[in-house]
């Protein structure tokens, strides 16, 4: 840790956990603090914070009551920790989460790793819904061709070749429903 700064866990002075970093001189700008927690005391302080700031009366001079306060030389930063589904230790209502999306419950750890797990995924929430029994026909119809869009869409990005789109639609021509007027997969049913 560079030389002057401390960084140690503290309650404040409503009992609640917070974290404090120390300046001895000089001020703590908003990139020195994030480097601090993600990096220093070999990663210990990684995780999402709360900065509280102080912009009462008190910082733009005031009526002169906060006069007798004399602030130390250097800088201090109070953090409070938040976590997923913890409540915020400032306006007590829950957060969202922060390691799994909230709609289909998939861990956003996995997702990003590869195109083709992120098809592979797509594909299976697709399948899902074509095959939900309550999902009216144009429900079905729509989640194949937001999937066949999606693949599309990885091709025109250049992420996937011509050959492996061309076998992801015959991966999901299974999965086509019926469509409204009356045909299957192109043809008379």
């Amino acid at each position: 840790m560079k030389r002057g700064i401390t960084v140690e866990r503290k309650y404040d002075h409503n009992d609640i956990p917070c974290i404090v970093i120390k300046k001895k001189r000089g001020k703590l700008a908003l990139d020195e603090i994030q480097d601090i927690l993600r990096f220093e005391d070999y990663q210990q302080w990684n995780g999402q914070y709360v900065l509280f700031l102080n912009c009462s009366e008190a910082t733009l001079g005031g009526n002169g009551c906060w006069d007798l306060l004399d602030e130390p030389p250097g800088d201090t930063v109070m953090l409070y920790e938040v976590a997923g589904n913890e409540e915020c230790p400032v306006c007590r209502s829950n957060l969202p989460p922060f390691s799994y999306c909230p709609s289909c419950g998939m861990p956003w750890s996995d997702s990003g790793k590869s195109v083709e797990t992120l098809l592979s995924s797509m594909r299976q929430e697709a399948a899902r819904n074509i095959r939900d029994p309550k999902a009216s026909g144009a429900s079905r119809l729509a989640w194949y061709w937001s999937h066949i869009g999606a693949i599309d869409l990885a091709r025109q990005m250049g992420v996937i070749t011509e050959d492996r789109r061309q076998a992801l639609y015959e991966e999901m021509q299974p999965l086509k429903p019926a469509d409204t007027d009356g045909t299957m997969n192109g043809g008379a049913v």
